[in-house]
């Protein structure tokens, strides 16, 4: 580009008087300026409750993006650990095998022993507790005597 052209059509420029601009010019002018705007404002829109959510969280974030972001990075670094861990789990109860006839045997010869040992299931006649009807109160004192 020739950079001395451009230069001397500048100064020719700067040399020139402006002319005043004429009237029926200027109130066409400011009369479309002053309809766009009534315009804007007439379609603005409220911000939703999705644009405002965003736009606060967007404030809480802006100080420090990259810590955010770096803690972000952790807490999915976590989950798929946690994820990955959980998938390579063993399932045991559906791998052991029945208890063989010797065990079997063993345990029902146990049950006998202790059943041996605590006695029958019977109450003895000292730890039965008497079951009291409902009576009219002298006849109470009668069974609390007796």
């Amino acid at each position: 580009m020739n950079t001395g052209s451009n230069s001397e059509f500048e100064q020719r420029l700067r040399r020139q008087p402006l002319k005043p601009l004429p009237g029926e010019w200027r109130a066409e002018i400011l009369s479309a300026v002053a309809a766009d705007v009534n315009r804007r404002q007439n379609n603005r829109q409220e911000p939703t409750a999705t644009a405002t959510g965003w736009s606060w969280l967007s404030n809480l974030l802006w100080p420090h993006p990259k810590a955010w972001a770096g803690l972000a990075a952790v807490w999915i670094f976590i989950f798929a650990l946690n994820f990955s861990m959980r998938e390579k789990a063993p399932v045991i109860a559906g791998k052991s095998a029945p208890p063989s006839p010797e065990t079997v045997a063993e345990l029902r010869q146990q049950q006998k022993m202790l059943a041996e040992l605590i006695g029958p299931a019977e109450w003895r006649v000292a730890d039965r507790q008497r079951v009291l009807s409902p009576q009219p109160r002298s006849a109470r004192a009668d069974i609390l005597a007796a």
